[in-house]
This record gives C-alpha cells, sequence and structure tokens, in this order.
C-alpha cells in the first residue's frame, strides 16, 4: 500500500502543514477554537520543527528513529485527546483536535506496519 518513508513524508506534510495554519492563523482560530493565540503559535512553531525532524528520518529509514517518531506520535495522540476533553475548547475546537489526532493516529497504525514490513525476517 503507503512505503514506509512514504507514510513519514506525510507525517511530515501533514505536520508542517498544520505548523503552518497554526502560527499563521492563531488569532484567528483563537475564539473559534477556543485555543489560546500563544498556544497555538508555540504549538506551530513546534510542528513546523517536528515536520523536519520527521522529513529528515523519512530520508534514513533507521528503525530506531522511525521507533521514536512512532512513540512521539503515540504521546501527541493521547495529549490532543486530553486537551480536547479538558482544555476548555469549543465544539469547534474539540472537534479539531481531535480530527487532527485521529489523522496522527492513522499515520501512526501506518508507521507501525511499514517499520514491520522493513525488518529482516529471521531465518528459521
Amino acid at each position: 500500500m503507503f512505503g514506509l518513508r512514504n507514510v513519514l513524508r506525510m507525517d511530515a506534510l501533514a505536520s508542517g502543514a498544520l505548523g503552518l495554519v497554526l502560527v499563521a492563523l492563531g488569532a484567528v482560530l483563537a475564539e473559534p477554537l477556543g485555543i489560546p493565540v500563544l498556544l497555538s503559535i508555540i504549538a506551530g512553531i513546534g510542528l513546523l520543527g517536528w515536520a523536519a525532524f520527521v522529513g529528515w528520518v523519512s530520508s534514513g529509514l533507521k528503525a530506531g528513529m522511525v521507533r521514536e517518531v512512532i512513540s512521539i506520535n503515540v504521546l501527541y495522540v493521547l495529549g490532543s485527546a486530553a486537551y480536547a476533553f479538558l482544555g476548555g475548547l469549543t465544539a469547534l475546537g474539540t472537534a479539531f483536535v481531535l480530527v487532527q489526532a485521529v489523522a496522527v493516529l492513522g499515520l501512526t497504525a501506518l508507521q507501525v506496519t511499514g517499520l514491520a514490513a522493513t525488518r529482516p525476517v529471521p531465518a528459521g
């Protein structure tokens, strides 16, 4: 289906795009989503850095680095879910945070599958 390299690149692209949206439109989105502007900017900058890192990992496909991406993505999904329910967001903000968390979860599942497929099968 999707190769591991392509899934990592999709993750990098989606993370970068969301980062740009949060940085550029944080003030516009603050009221309808209930996300403070400063949080949007900080999260957006973090996502831009994350996108660069994931893009770099996609170029080498070292199993340990891919596992790091997977682990951090899982933490991101859990943090997003917690923020969605405990962060005082609007209904639209809750949906926004949960939809992107589900997208990250889907990419993470594809990364796990891709990593498993790239491992050598032990002789037996």
